[in-house]
């Protein structure tokens, strides 16, 4: 990055970057998503069995996130976030050249852990001012949506047109995106982790219900779109879609969830967060459900607005956890992105194995009503103040 910029010019290119690496990322992690149906006909799985794939790259791509986040926090963060993009890159490029199930699931896994390894690293580079946290954190979860948004439109154009081992020309852009970053952030000093460190029995003590709740509605509203997100293809498949249509409806609801993301960063610092996060639940739950229940002109528009409302509180999630425990940036990332996205990939191997017995479109229904009692979590939060917690990667409390 030239020196002779002004700095608030550099930390805007500096912004931009981060911005599009995220997007670059997301996009990796989204590639498989829109094709599930695809590889379950091609190697002959079960709901059950690609729900196991799914867990695996929660638990590589996501649970990995907060120990990533550890080492981040100790690291230089800039060569971590350009390894993750590259490992990323190259690896789910690789996907459609996978001859069995087991080949496949070993590809996946070493592209998600690209992604571990990019996210808790990426989501402290993008602030470099702190009167602007929630305005950059909303900037960098816009560029994660419009990742996954671009994926499923991509992917499935590519595999439908050119056929599977054509998938490796996602590849090419993640590599001379991940040397972008490398060299943009090569000459920045390691972080140094100040304070005491991150302490995992301290977010049992006392004072921490705010980081807990936190924690439980990232979860709960994980399950519903993970699951909605993951089984879109399969429920598109039952409705006799196209590989395209599907592709195309995936892309309404992850794109629509651009705006929705960029609305709920700028929203956070003019209303009281509870609210937002709320109202974020409590909207989108009929929307989802009226996708999974209907197949009318409603459906896919409903689709839409669901990832809208949906992405409104996403931003709000991780800038809260940041403040909290802000000695331990990377590591809270992690948990907000990382661990409750983790935990509810593995529970979609629940949501399979209830589409087995009670069909695709009776879950998801299920797991829409279930997302609307995240709101519920929100008494325990902060309102407008928030005070960072001691104990967890932070010297001392804030003053009273």
């Amino acid at each position: 990055m030239p020196t002779s910029l002004p700095p608030h010019h550099r930390g805007r290119s500096h912004t931009l970057l981060m911005v599009l690496a995220h997007a670059m990322s997301d996009f990796y992690a989204t590639s498989f998503t829109p094709l599930v149906a695809t590889f379950r006909s091609l190697l002959g799985l079960s709901l059950t069995g690609v729900s196991v794939i799914g867990a695996l790259l929660g638990i590589f791509g996501s649970m990995m996130q907060p120990l990533m986040g550890l080492w981040s926090d100790r690291a230089h963060r800039g060569t971590m976030a350009a390894v993750g993009v590259a490992v990323s890159a190259v690896f789910f490029g690789l996907i459609g050249f996978a001859p069995n199930v087991v080949v496949l699931t070993l590809l996946l896994v070493a592209g998600a852990l690209g992604v571990a390894a990019f996210h808790p690293s990426g989501a402290v580079l993008v602030v470099r001012d702190e009167s602007r946290r929630h305005a950059a954190m909303g900037l960098y979860m816009t560029g994660g949506s419009l990742g996954l948004a671009l994926a499923p439109w991509v992917t499935t154009r590519i595999v439908g047109r050119m056929g599977l081992p054509w998938l490796w020309l996602i590849a090419l852009p993640g590599i001379g995106l991940a040397l972008w970053v490398y060299g943009a952030t090569r000459h920045e000093p390691p972080a140094r982790a100040t304070g005491r460190a991150f302490n995992w029995r301290a977010l049992l003590a006392p004072g921490t219900g705010a980081a807990w709740a936190l924690f439980g509605i990232a979860i709960v509203r994980s399950v519903a779109v993970t699951s909605f997100a993951y089984f879109a293809s399969v429920l598109g498949e039952a409705r006799g879609w196209r590989l395209e249509e599907t592709g195309a409806v995936l892309s309404w609801f992850l794109g629509l969830g651009v705006a929705g993301s960029l609305l709920g960063g700028h929203l956070a610092g003019r209303m009281d967060r509870r609210v937002l996060i709320a109202a974020s639940c409590v909207l989108a739950a009929p929307c989802f459900f009226v996708f999974a229940a209907t197949r009318g002109g409603l459906s896919v528009p409903a689709f839409a607005a669901a990832g809208f409302f949906f992405s409104l509180a996403t931003p709000v999630n991780v800038s809260l956890a940041q403040e909290l425990y802000p000695r331990s940036a990377s590591a809270m990332s992690g948990v907000m992105m990382g661990m409750a996205w983790g935990i509810a990939s593995l529970l979609l191997i629940v949501v399979g194995g209830a589409a087995e017995r009670v069909g695709v479109e009776r879950a998801l229904q299920v797991a829409a009503v279930s997302s609307a009692f995240a709101a519920a979590f929100v008494v325990f939060l902060p309102g407008r103040g928030v005070r960072a917690r001691a104990g967890v990667g932070s010297p001392r409390a804030a003053p009273r």
